[in-house]
């Protein structure tokens, strides 16, 4: 009489974790079908959230760390003609207007242009805001000073065309300002990411200060030598890279300990060059 194989008790696979092994795959396959659909929906369902974030003064790592560090790499500058490429509600371009620049403000996002606009016209300090794609603009050939793109470069599918689009509108000499999530550490657990490998990173929500935002949200991945390679080929020339953090005295509390255990963002300043000619 042959004896029966015990037959194996299937394992219960926690749905949790299922659903983050086939986000995982979608993240290595790098699907980005309808990205600049998807980013529209997330940036006009986080607007609102946005506005009072940032109105509010309720990111500490803005308030500290990242508006901090784009003004300092301008504060030897006067009366620059600027173009903030993705100005959201419109925060950097109030403090840079206030300082004596001309700034010039474009958006994709309906809702966050229309929230500047209308500070604008109520307490109006000479700011010009468009709503548009900064990939691809009508500004005229080497027409501004600065440019600055901050956490909105890794916002977009195809970066190497608004590097295109910056070289172009930028004056011989101009300088690019470009802040961004720190490619080497936007991962809790480095491992699990490749981190040669371009691609579109998901989450879930943006959490400050205790406040979830309505929407999630899904931003560019590349290597830090991918970043230099684009700007390189771009026309540009890299003339410092920054790592912004707090100071020092504040990993003293418990809060900043817990949240910026990590270097978190990465800034960029380069330099437009061309050969002068004969």
């Amino acid at each position: 009489m042959m004896k029966r194989k015990p037959q194996r008790q299937k394992t219960k696979v926690n749905p949790k974790r299922k659903n983050w092994r086939r986000q995982f795959r979608s993240l290595v396959t790098g699907k980005q079908k309808n990205w600049n659909k998807e980013k529209g929906r997330e940036w006009g369902e986080n607007a609102d959230f946005w506005i009072k974030i940032i109105r509010e003064k309720l990111d500490p790592f803005r308030e500290i760390i990242t508006n901090q560090a784009i003004l300092e790499s301008l504060k030897r500058e006067k009366n620059l003609k600027i173009f903030d490429a993705g100005c959201g509600e419109g925060y950097l371009c109030r403090k840079l207007a206030k300082k004596g620049h001309r700034v010039f403000g474009i958006d994709f996002s309906k809702k966050l242009i229309e929230a500047a606009r209308n500070l604008e016209r109520k307490k109006p300090i000479g700011i010009k805001y468009f709503r548009g794609d900064f990939r691809k603009t009508n500004f005229p050939s080497s027409c501004f000073d600065v440019i600055l793109s901050h956490q909105t470069i890794n916002e977009i599918k195809n970066p190497e065309k608004a590097l295109k689009e910056f070289f172009r509108v930028l004056k011989r000499k101009g300088k690019l300002v470009c802040l961004f999530l720190h490619p080497c550490f936007d991962s809790k657990k480095p491992n699990s990411l490749n981190y040669f490998q371009e691609k579109k990173i998901q989450k879930g929500y943006y959490l400050v200060s205790g406040i979830k935002s309505p929407w999630p949200y899904f931003y560019l991945h590349l290597s830090l030598s991918k970043w230099t390679e684009l700007l390189i080929k771009s026309g540009f020339s890299i003339s410092n890279i920054k790592e912004p953090h707090p100071p020092l005295k504040f990993f003293q509390k418990k809060w900043w300990k817990e949240n910026f255990n990590r270097p978190r963002f990465i800034l960029i300043e380069a330099e437009k060059t061309v050969p002068k000619k004969d």
